[in-house]
């Protein structure tokens, strides 16, 4: 019986919504020789977060890219007698290290360690019980709040191994053979072109020493337009400190391999300027063959500020000098950054506005605000005095006079996080009429 194995996959698209808030609870005490009992309606629990967070033991992104829709327990809504409702369960996603998360294509994490962790949807807060409004005012409130909407994002996630040295070259330079002789791992290995069909990674010991090497399959030229494989695994040596470039002395294609150096260094800068900042050994390749030596000789000339080894992949011919000089530089070497944290210390505090309106056309009035949205998603309009303490919010913040202002008439409609409204003149304020949309836009 064959084992079973597992396709490698570096990227993912994933949906994530966090809990919802638990509803508040809209309650009165009553038990007998109890005159003023009051309200005792217990809050929401807060909605479940997702979290995202970096293990040693995951080396693909298969199990996350086969379930991409991630959610979160919601809140417990509130009861009476003071219950307040129990908080949503958390989701831990775990990820390999080395993975990137972008939001709108822009990065916002790197989880680079094991137990790096990454809050991804953050659950809304739990709606508030009557017994939360109880005042001096108010002795006995009649409304509650309903739980606020937990966040919704759509996230990309991308693989980057975490290797010290990456191999690159023509498919059939030897890259995989090299890997194979140096480390424990064992790639597939053939006499045609594009035998590696995703990237290796192996564990190289040599005079007391550790490094990861990562072999990615063969690149060609204009790789970076698609052509073969293309350049979807060039991000998998992004992060190494240290490249060694294969050269086949035979081409590839009927190409002179002095030429296809320069095609190679093209194409990798052509993927990211990283590239170019890195420092590459050139490799000659199969020492064993008879032609090896001159292309060696002319290698060397072409490119006299490179270090130019010649090695045999077979035979183990030169790797142990090549191993020599890679332990030697490797520590002078860091790593390049893929993702700097924004210090939050050098950033300008911008405050949101806390409305907008916009006139949609002659009869409809568009109010937006991110509190004010969230204010009417956590009123119950199926009570009076939430919607009431909604309106005078309203009229205490500007926005019923800012609708004045624009002209606003009788019968006009007021658009608020997709509920809307009817504009009543005489007695200067909104009245529900009905919901436009189930749900707010994710922020």
């Amino acid at each position: 019986m064959k084992p079973k194995t597992i396709e490698f996959i570096d990227f993912a698209k994933v949906y994530v919504k966090a809990g919802d808030g638990g509803n508040g609870c809209m309650s009165m005490r009553r038990e007998k020789y109890i005159p003023f009992g009051g309200p005792d309606g217990g809050n929401g629990g807060k909605g479940g977060d997702i979290f995202f967070t970096a293990k040693s033991d995951i080396n693909t992104l298969t199990d996350v890219a086969l379930h991409p829709h991630i959610k979160a327990e919601r809140g417990e809504h509130g009861k009476g007698s003071s219950l307040y409702g129990h908080k949503g369960g958390d989701t831990f996603i775990y990820i390999p290290c080395g993975t990137i998360i972008k939001e709108n294509g822009k990065v916002v994490c790197d989880l680079q360690k094991p137990g790096d962790v990454f809050l991804a949807a953050k659950g809304g807060r739990g709606g508030r019980g009557n017994q939360a409004f109880k005042s001096h005012y108010n002795t006995a409130p009649k409304f509650c709040e309903n739980g606020e909407q937990g966040e919704e994002k759509t996230l990309t996630l991308e693989l980057t191994l975490l290797a010290d040295v990456g191999l690159v070259g023509f498919p059939n330079a030897g890259k995989s053979t090299f890997l194979a002789r140096t480390t424990l791992a064992r790639p597939k290995i053939a006499d045609y072109p594009f035998t590696t069909l995703s990237p290796n990674l192996g564990v190289v010991q040599h005079k007391m020493q550790t490094f990861l090497m990562a072999d990615i399959p063969g690149l060609i030229e204009d790789a970076h337009k698609g052509k073969g494989l293309g350049d979807i695994f060039l991000k998998h040596i992004l992060r190494t400190k240290l490249i060694l470039h294969l050269v086949d002395p035979y081409g590839f294609g009927g190409g002179e391999p002095v030429e296809g150096v320069k095609i190679i260094e093209k194409e990798l800068k052509s993927f990211s300027p990283l590239m170019a900042k890195k420092e590459t050994f050139l490799v000659v390749n199969k020492s064993d063959s008879g032609i090896a030596e001159e292309i060696y000789l002319k290698v060397k000339k072409k490119f006299p500020r490179k270090k130019v080894f010649l090695i045999s992949s077979v035979s183990g011919e030169g790797v142990k000098k090549l191993l020599d000089a890679v332990i030697q530089t490797l520590p002078g070497l860091q790593a390049p950054v893929l993702y700097e944290k924004e210090d939050s210390a050098g950033l300008e505090i911008k405050l949101e506005k806390g409305f907008v309106i916009e006139k949609e056309n002659e009869n409809l009035y568009l109010v937006k605000g991110r509190e004010l949205e969230t204010l009417a998603e956590m009123t119950n309009f199926a009570q009076e005095e939430g919607l009431q303490r909604m309106m005078n919010i309203l009229k205490k913040i500007g926005v019923m006079k800012a609708l004045k202002k624009m002209g606003i008439k009788e019968e006009d409609t007021v658009r608020l996080a997709g509920y809307e409204f009817d504009w009543k003149d005489e007695e200067t304020k909104i009245f529900r009429r009905r919901k436009t949309h189930p749900k707010r836009p994710a922020r």
